[in-house]
């Protein structure tokens, strides 16, 4: 039985706000060595009201990236039986009984959000079966590095890139495949998985985002720029995610806002979805690097 001494699901607030009524949730504090408010609940750079190993002054750099780190170096010391960890949002929570088709997110009234239900039957059901529960594929028009750098500094990318060429030489190929020969990612950060899948995820992203961290400088990046860890933690999320071959779960997610706007998911919709689509893959398809081209794509004359 899958009870909440046996998962925890973070939920990264960094403001006071409702929350969902149910003990397998553990609200945390994020960024909370940067704030002069109490929320009431776990910080994310403290364990039983004591300075502990966290990296929260990094917050506005790794977002919710902190709260991964405390947990993967302090919760088991809370619960010592924890087997399955994951991770939401303060406004944004997997929707287990709705689904939507053209897109992720699926708009509520945040009045309504500690009504929200997680329903555990489903979980242990995926969880028991392997599975890792994580979002839908967020769709691009480009690859996922060429979606990169147009919206952020391309050469921190390539900095990335020689450090899994370098380091960890066994995810190059999927680095490759998935940042070139792929137009989608997991985004959000969101995932529930076992706890050995985590603590070896979290090996590995740490492992890349420090040493990155060493060799970028960001101090001239705005405020959106410098939250360039949790951007790439997001891609390198699907990275690990494809190179492990999970089978996947992927759930929609709620999105709490005091302005919900009514989606169209019918039929119409449906089919001028599907239309882009398939547009946007063909279009990708016939320009997207393949092959020896795709490790040649990092070095700049």
């Amino acid at each position: 039985m899958l009870d909440d001494s046996k998962i925890k699901i973070l939920v990264c607030c960094h403001k006071p706000c409702e929350l969902p009524q149910d003990d397998i949730f553990l609200p945390i504090h994020v960024g909370a060595a940067l704030s002069d408010t109490s929320l009431g609940f776990q910080r994310d750079d403290q364990l039983n009201e004591e300075p502990c190993d966290n990296i929260s002054s990094k917050n506005r750099s790794f977002c919710e990236l902190t709260a991964i780190y405390w947990a993967w170096k302090n919760i088991k010391k809370i619960y010592p039986d924890l087997q399955y960890i994951g991770l939401n949002h303060y406004r944004r929570f997997f929707a287990f009984n709705e689904k939507r088709v053209t897109g992720s997110g699926i708009p509520k009234d945040v009045k309504n959000i500690s009504g929200y239900k997680f329903d555990t039957q489903k979980v242990e059901s995926w969880l028991y079966a392997n599975k890792v529960i994580t979002t839908p594929k967020a769709y691009l028009k480009t690859s996922l590095a060429g979606s990169y750098e147009h919206c952020h500094n391309s050469s921190d990318l390539r900095i990335i890139h020689d450090i899994v060429r370098d380091d960890y030489p066994e995810f190059l190929s999927t680095f490759n495949e998935v940042y070139l020969g792929k137009n989608f990612f997991y985004d959000c950060n969101m995932f529930i998985m076992p706890w050995n899948e985590f603590d070896d995820y979290c090996k590995w992203i740490f492992g890349i985002l420090f040493k990155a961290e060493k060799l970028i400088n960001i101090e001239n990046y705005d405020t959106y720029q410098k939250r360039i860890y949790g951007f790439l933690a997001e891609h390198l999320w699907t990275v690990w995610a494809i190179y492990r071959q999970y089978p996947l779960q992927n759930l929609n997610y709620y999105v709490y806002t005091e302005t919900p706007q009514k989606i169209n998911d019918g039929l119409w919709a449906r089919l001028k979805f599907h239309r882009m689509r398939l547009k946007d893959d063909f279009a990708f398809f016939l320009s997207k690097i393949r092959g020896k081209k795709q490790e040649r794509y990092w070095s700049v004359p």
